[in-house]
């Protein structure tokens, strides 16, 4: 089988996405072994449910806190006998994209959805970091280290420098970032799994189930997102750092890590670091 492109194999990934979350709700819907366990699971044993729906391939665009449409971070949205809503993520996959947006736009973003300002230097580093500056191919010809050719043409092409660069033109820069991602860990966890730009809490996700039954993976777990927001304080300084290929180009993260990506923040899930975040609960 040819190998796909990377328009193809996005475009697969949303319709298998779809498809999987299309018999997550044929199996809730249909198997009631299956849906009281399920409720058990998530705490919620005393209560049943009403219906549920999916986005689908028709799933349309939120409200967005900037005043603008955006995605909801919900999948499966699971509503109660007794008037309430459950709010679910869905990832078939064990790791891979869980919240993309430009650097301009994240820095709004999260400085509305928790009413947090992020200081000026930390702007200035994270658009230095992801494409968002206009003087970053002259400070990557100034400070980027030429022996090492591969992570030089890379941050040129890019137009982002890497943490190497970064601290090699102002280290102060470089603590900085690194120490606001510590210290706002809690919050990158929750915009990433919860809440994204959407404004009305009803969008938000509680839970994200790590499911696939398209035969891919063998994974059924749900989490409490609140919990993996909670963990990932306790090791937020231990757990965040700048990674080390090509120079640092990524910053690891407890839930998983942020990377360029056509020249955006592309925050990834890993289910291997989530379930060792609820493991240290």
């Amino acid at each position: 089988m040819a190998q796909r492109n990377r328009a193809s194999g996005w475009k697969h990934a949303k319709l298998s996405g779809h498809s999987n979350e299309a018999r997550v709700k044929e199996l809730l819907d249909n198997n009631q072994e299956y849906r009281i366990e399920f409720m058990e699971r998530i705490g919620y044993a005393s209560e049943n449910i009403e219906s549920t729906s999916i986005g689908g391939l028709h799933e349309t665009n939120v409200s967005g806190i900037l005043g603008k449409k955006t995605k909801s971070k919900t999948d499966l949205k699971i509503k109660l006998t007794n008037g309430n809503s459950i709010n679910v993520s869905i990832k078939k996959s064990l790791g891979g994209q869980v919240y993309f947006v430009r650097a301009s736009l994240f820095i709004d973003v999260f400085e509305k959805q928790f009413n947090k300002s992020i200081p000026q230097d930390v702007q200035r580093a994270i658009k230095l970091f992801w494409a968002a500056a206009d003087d970053a191919p002259s400070i990557i010809e100034k400070y980027g280290e030429k022996t090492d050719l591969k992570s030089y043409n890379l941050q040129v092409r890019h137009k982002s420098l890497n943490a190497t660069t970064l601290k090699a033109y102002d280290i102060g820069l470089y603590n900085s970032m690194l120490r606001w991602f510590k210290d706002n860990i809690y919050e990158l966890t929750k915009l990433s799994f919860t809440m994204g730009a959407a404004k009305d809490s009803d969008e938000w996700s509680d839970y994200v189930w790590y499911i696939n039954l398209l035969g891919e993976n063998d994974v059924d777990e749900t989490f409490f997102i609140e919990d993996i927001c909670q963990a990932a304080l306790k090791v937020a300084n231990s757990e965040t750092y700048y990674g080390d290929s090509n120079g640092g180009t990524t910053i690891q993260l407890p839930f998983g890590f942020v990377q360029w990506h056509q020249s955006q923040m592309q925050f990834h899930h890993s289910y291997e670091k989530v379930c060792h975040l609820i493991e240290i609960l």
